[in-house]
């Protein structure tokens, strides 16, 4: 006797990936090239998602007229102070990625081991506190990219309330309105213009395509397209550096920071061989 078929809306459904995730796994499949620099991005998305989902929304202790007195002054919008941080979260994810970026061969075994010491160290929150308090400065130091990628989760749900409670759209500088870092990427949307987005919280916010956002310079960028225009990279000649952008109409899609920061690691060694650095 056969089994009557099944009904197909009964059959257990495929769990498709994240579209992130999928552009990834694309990616890697177009280009074997980039296939390591795929699964580094993979491992440490893995990581920032699962610790996502356990932190609860942020809540920060100002009002909304301090936060449009702080942009009007040209401020950051989040101080150190009023970060709420889980410490025994930050302190796992900043093993994770300490560990993923030694296995990647990222960090050497000096910084790796540094880097672990300063995780069992008391002292930990003031040097985070006062490497956040000067957005990143010391950029040159390998803890400087530890520091941002553990700190992302935690510093981007706070971005993310406080950009819908107060505009940014008078904010003149290139370092990010919410915590003052440099850009590591930018959107050109359909209608025209230009957005940075910050690496360290994931904010974005309006700049003048035509101005270098490191050295302010106007007028001095030298642009190239890349992938049938896809990509763009704006070159200062004043300072040497570089902010890469993704073309939404010509994507197709929106920006999506991990793929497309892989998919352009050909272009950022194509720029620097001409002398620019990434800024």
């Amino acid at each position: 006797m056969t089994s009557p078929p099944r009904d197909r809306a009964d059959a257990p459904r495929e769990r498709s990936e994240p579209r992130d995730f999928a552009e990834l796994t694309a990616l890697a499949q177009a280009q074997p090239a980039l296939a390591p620099a795929v699964a580094l991005e993979r491992e440490l998305l893995e990581g920032e998602r699962r610790l996502q989902r356990r932190l609860g929304t942020p809540w920060l202790d100002v009002t909304n007229e301090t936060l449009q007195a702080r942009l009007a002054a040209g401020q950051r919008l989040i101080d150190w102070a009023q970060l709420t941080i889980e410490w025994p979260e930050f302190r796992l994810r900043l093993r994770q990625v300490i560990d993923v970026l030694r296995r990647h061969d990222i960090l050497d075994r000096a910084d790796h081991e540094r880097l672990q010491a300063l995780d069992r160290d008391a002292t930990l929150p003031d040097h985070i506190g006062r490497w956040y308090e000067a957005a990143g400065a010391d950029g040159g130091d390998a803890s400087s990219d530890v520091f941002t990628l553990t700190l992302r989760p935690f510093l981007a749900r706070a971005a993310e309330v406080v950009q819908q409670r107060v505009p940014t759209d008078g904010w003149a500088k290139g370092s990010c309105p919410m915590c003052a870092a440099a850009p590591v990427f930018a959107v050109l949307p359909p209608g025209g213009g230009r957005q940075l987005v910050c690496g360290r919280c994931l904010a974005r916010w309006a700049f003048d395509p035509r101005t270098c956002p490191f050295c302010l310079t106007a007028g001095d960028q030298r642009v190239f397209a890349a992938q049938q225009g896809t990509y763009q990279v704006a070159a200062c000649v004043a300072c040497k550096r570089y902010v890469k952008a993704i073309d939404v109409r010509r994507a197709g899609r929106p920006l999506i920071l991990a793929v497309d920061t892989v998919a352009t690691l050909p272009l950022d060694q194509a720029i620097a061989d001409q002398g620019f650095a990434n800024g």
